[in-house]
């Protein structure tokens, strides 16, 4: 049993047509918490604690100009450390944003953004996102972004894979570690 703790929205959404399309090889995953409206890093962080004493493996997905604009890096970055040290809990980072992953499925990239709107407007210029909008409606009616993005998952793993591991010393770097998920949870 794996639970997948995300921090906004759209990963909800996302990974909800993860689980719908690819049923048949995954294990049992809980997507949790109910989106709060303020998110605390410290009620997210106890959320992880007490879902390592439940499940198998725990998976915290972060987008990382959430924290920032939050004013939270430091904080998060303790947070980071301590989670490194419960064997059942994996931290991955997006920096900024999910869409940079389904970026990812469409170039090749290191550029970093420094919001996620940014990211948006680059998703738009591409035909198979042209009309891209950070709605539950978008993701799940006739554009079913996991659908669409498919095709190109194996293209965005490696290219995701060729921008590194997030780093304590340098979190400013582009990275969708989100990437790490679908080798750890696809059988």
């Amino acid at each position: 049993m794996y639970s997948i703790i995300v921090d906004g929205e759209t990963e909800k959404w996302y990974l909800d047509l993860l689980k719908e399309h690819e049923k048949d090889r995954l294990p049992r995953i809980d997507i949790t918490p109910e989106i709060p409206k303020k998110k605390r890093l410290a009620d997210l962080d106890k959320l992880i604690r007490s879902n390592a004493e439940e499940y198998h493996m725990v998976f915290w997905i972060v987008d990382l100009d959430a924290i920032r604009h939050d004013g939270q890096m430091d904080r998060f970055l303790e947070y980071i450390r301590e989670l490194k040290k419960i064997k059942n809990v994996r931290v991955f980072v997006n920096n900024p944003c999910l869409e940079f992953w389904f970026l990812l499925h469409l170039k090749e990239t290191s550029r970093i953004f420094p919001r996620c709107d940014k990211v948006e407007n680059e998703l738009r210029k591409h035909q198979i996102l042209k009309n891209y909008e950070k709605t539950e409606k978008y993701y799940k009616s006739n554009n079913d972004i996991y659908k669409r993005l498919k095709p190109n998952l194996n293209i965005a793993i490696d290219n995701a894979e060729k921008l590194g591991e997030f780093s304590l010393e340098e979190p400013h770097f582009a990275m969708a570690e989100i990437s790490q998920i679908f080798d750890l949870i696809l059988e």
